[in-house]
């Protein structure tokens, strides 16, 4: 039994279980086919699902996409803090994997708000983390190729303010970013970039370096 036979059997039974509940879960789905020279060339499906509790927006989307010969599946999970009058921090969290017989993807997002002083809804920061891993399917003792990145930003008085990132991943990329927002009423969005790599004859080396400046609107 192939990988596709097993992926609709599993459909097909949560929807023979859940009956008429499933209705109420499943939200508008969305498909799409492409053609060339007048050819099915590939298509892409997905169907939204709605968990949500009293406390949490939870979202799960199941997809599909490629070829009828070379399907490539996915899953993905959100799920966010409702706004709650007790709890100034906001939480949410992010998973996701696609699937298919050359290579198999994980990846994950996590972020919390912290408030502070007088007007903790206004003055926050927020920390995030970002990770995310492939390894291929046909040589399973292959090392997976695997990355993460830590990003803080601060927002002041409903602003935001600036941020800082850190990243790293298996193949020994690391870099940081620096970003600033509306500096001295600057209407503009100023972002340093570095890349390092480390080498065999270097611990480490600097490969990139990136500075970039963004227009902001003061006012909508």
């Amino acid at each position: 039994m192939g990988m596709k036979s097993r992926f609709t059997i599993v459909l097909a039974t949560a929807f023979a279980v859940g009956g008429p509940a499933c209705a109420e879960l499943i939200q508008k789905p969305n498909m799409s086919v492409s053609a060339k020279d007048g050819r099915f060339a590939g298509y892409s499906a997905a169907l939204p699902l709605d968990l949500s509790t009293d406390t949490q927006k939870v979202a799960l989307t199941v997809k599909s996409a490629g070829t009828i010969e070379n399907p490539t599946y996915g899953l993905d999970l959100n799920l966010t803090q409702k706004p709650d009058d007790d709890r100034i921090g906001q939480r949410s969290l992010a998973l996701g994997a696609t699937w298919n017989d050359r290579e198999a993807q994980v990846r994950s997002s996590m972020s919390k708000m912290f408030g502070f002083g007088l007007l903790p809804r206004a003055n926050y920061v927020r920390v995030s983390m970002d990770m995310d891993a492939s390894q291929a399917v046909a040589v399973p003792s292959k090392v997976p190729v695997a990355r993460a990145n830590i990003r803080s930003s601060l927002t002041l008085e409903g602003r935001p303010i600036g941020s800082i990132a850190f990243g790293g991943g298996s193949r020994g990329e690391e870099g940081v970013d620096l970003s600033l927002t509306r500096p001295f009423d600057i209407p503009a969005e100023f972002t340093v970039s570095l890349r390092g790599v480390n080498t065999d004859r270097e611990q480490w080396r600097l490969q990139d370096a990136r500075a970039m400046v963004k227009l902001v609107k003061a006012s909508w």
